[in-house]
């Protein structure tokens, strides 16, 4: 928690150094929501903020009552999704954040918000905003929208490129630095996140464990073996396989016994994506290349197939009439692969659980790697038909701007601090993960589709690779051609 809150502060200090080619001030009177419990009754103590204080290369222009639409759309309707721009005042604490940002914009830029939620519906978002391009019609000045979706949009040439767009500065620091490195391709990008939106944040990968059930077998806590690099695929295994019991001993290991590891089918895109390995990644020219050959990639795709083929030990968490969630919490598992999107189903229960980033796939790697799950995901995007770039790339950078200082705080500080993270040492695997977060191209465009083919392998009852990926090589690849060809001309 220290780290967490001294890395934030450090970093809304040097704020007031940050712009790109030109002055940049920070608003003199800003401060983070400051609450005196994480109920709704909380307490949110707000300034008004002067817009002239914001870097210079933003205008201050007001807009005459413009609304300012934003189209949210997600794959998963679960309440614990972050409604950035659908928010409650005297709600949560960051409700109250995402409300006190929202009306800081509208009072300053003589604006009105209106968030548009259409959750749990595939390819909606791309629906929509094709029927928009298609008319003419400027129905969204942004969205935010389902990671398949993204992808789906930028290659049919319905979504700006947000690094020629505008006053947009995707090199500020509330914009993520992550995701544009791995995603430009010819040096074009089409989606991005920041501290303008959660819901990929949320999305990011890491591992919950049982603290009770390491206390039971008298092992250390694994958190100076993550500091130490030592926390491997490998070692996650070695516990997993010492947990194991009957616990109503009819014979037979189903949902009401005991296991080490719970997962869900996903969980081997996050196993590739924890080894630093990619479906897709962008090359030194700025091309899309497959990532699915290499020997790395194979080994980890092969030891997740591998230890989730042992019945005895894992459990498949999407069993017809299993709650994963329900399992961890009542104490069936060990470790459970998640997301920061599974925190709240913690929060009321008594468990005694810690966090940990994914498993290095060995020792020799560099880094912890912290994948995303695309199901939850979604990212900020512009459509074609959206009108007056200024106005538009002017409000979008204020909100992000304004986000660094009011909602990430509330939402690391505040609450993972008093709602769902309970010791400081689980902040630290936090910090790690979010450092190291990563994100696939080939998997957000489902090149060839190799990332149905990568998901789908927990269900195909084989623990072989080799020829499952030889298959779809060809295909590929010729797809990957396409990729390039589209994203590299002119839109």
């Amino acid at each position: 928690m220290k780290r967490i809150s001294s890395l934030l502060s450090a970093f809304i200090i040097l704020l007031s150094a940050v712009a790109c080619g030109s002055t940049t001030n920070t608003p003199s009177d800003t401060t983070v929501p400051t609450v005196t419990d994480d109920t709704a009754t909380s307490e949110v103590i707000t300034t008004t903020e002067d817009t002239n204080k914001l870097p210079n290369y933003i205008p201050t222009d007001t807009y005459d009552g413009h609304e300012f639409i934003v189209l949210m759309t997600n794959l998963n309707s679960n309440t614990a999704i972050v409604r950035d721009f659908k928010w409650t005042e005297g709600g949560t604490v960051l409700d109250d954040a995402l409300y006190t940002r929202n009306m800081q914009a509208m009072d300053a830029l003589d604006i009105v918000i209106t968030g548009i939620e259409k959750y749990s519906s595939p390819n909606t978002g791309a629906a929509d905003v094709r029927k928009a391009n298609s008319a003419g019609d400027s129905n969204y000045d942004m969205c935010i929208i389902s990671t398949y979706d993204c992808g789906s949009l930028a290659l049919s040439g319905d979504l700006r490129d947000l690094n020629d767009f505008g006053c947009l500065d995707l090199s500020q620091a509330w914009w993520d630095q992550n995701m544009n490195r791995d995603l430009p391709v010819n040096g074009k990008l089409y989606f991005t996140t920041g501290d303008i939106s959660l819901v990929a944040t949320c999305a990011m990968y890491n591992m919950v464990f049982n603290k009770d059930m390491f206390r039971e077998n008298n092992w250390e806590m694994p958190y100076e073996m993550v500091r130490q690099g030592k926390w491997t695929f490998d070692v996650m295994k070695e516990y997993i396989l010492q947990v194991s019991e009957d616990l109503d001993g009819n014979e037979i290991m189903d949902a009401k016994d005991r296991y080490g590891l719970v997962y869900i089918n996903s969980g081997i895109v996050g196993a590739l994506g924890a080894s630093g390995e990619r479906m897709g990644k962008v090359d030194e020219s700025g091309n899309v290349v497959l990532g699915l050959g290499t020997a790395k990639a194979e080994q980890a795709i092969v030891s997740y197939l591998e230890l989730i083929s042992d019945k005895n030990h894992t459990f498949n968490g999407q069993t017809s009439g299993v709650n994963s969630f329900d399992m961890f919490i009542e104490g069936h598992c060990l470790f459970r692969w998640s997301e920061h999107i599974a925190f709240p189903h913690f929060r009321d229960t008594e468990l005694d659980y810690g966090i940990l980033p994914l498993p290095k796939l060995d020792e020799n790697q560099d880094r912890y790697y912290t994948p995303f799950g695309g199901w939850d995901a979604a990212f900020v995007c512009i459509p074609t038909s959206t009108e007056n770039d200024e106005r538009t790339s002017a409000i979008i950078e204020y909100l992000a701007f304004t986000s660094k200082h009011i909602v990430t705080p509330a939402y690391y500080e505040r609450t993972l601090t008093g709602r769902y993270v309970r010791d400081t040492d689980s902040y630290d695997m936090i910090t790690i993960e979010m450092e190291n977060r990563g994100f696939d191209l080939g998997y957000i465009y489902n090149i060839g589709g190799i990332k149905d083919m990568v998901a789908n392998l927990p269900m195909s009852g084989t623990t072989s690779f080799a020829s499952k990926w030889e298959s779809y090589r060809t295909a590929a690849e010729t797809a990957c051609k396409t990729v390039n060809e589209t994203l590299n001309k002119d839109k």
